[in-house]
């Protein structure tokens, strides 16, 4: 299943839902427009991982990167809602302190997201990039 993002800037920062895979195909996006919603927004993002259907080890590194950019830029990269898919992963890997999931908001995000409607949320939606594609370094 492709991955799809619905970003939401925020006062503060960002909420980002997303659904789908994320894997090696498009880990590296993933952490693209993660930077991207960093720059553009706030360092501080608020992730709704709760339609993760997978995730693998590339993605679960992705998601370290984007952690570590937060941090440089004074911010910091909070779950507030994670799938079995990607809990698995952070526990098998033993990066749950690292990531905290703060289940209160979840509640909260389920929320704004209906009440948003899809209305002035960024769509992102990911194509699979041709076996040995690499995008380039510029702008990391």
């Amino acid at each position: 299943m492709a991955l799809t993002l619905h970003i939401c800037p925020a006062d503060g920062g960002a909420v980002v839902w997303a659904s789908g895979d994320v894997d090696t195909n498009v880990a590296e996006t993933f952490q693209d427009v993660m930077l991207a919603v960093m720059r553009r927004h706030s360092p501080l993002l608020l992730l709704d991982l709760s339609g993760i259907s997978f995730m693998d080890c590339a993605a679960l590194r992705a998601l370290l990167l984007t952690q570590r950019q937060a941090g440089m830029r004074g911010g910091s990269v909070s779950l507030i809602a994670e799938s079995p898919a990607v809990r698995r992963i952070i526990d098998l890997l033993g990066v749950r302190d690292l990531f905290p999931v703060r289940e209160r908001l979840s509640e909260l995000s389920a929320v704004l997201l209906s009440l948003l409607g899809g209305a002035g949320l960024q769509h992102y939606r990911s194509v699979e990039r041709p076996a040995g594609f690499r995008a380039s370094p510029a702008g990391r």
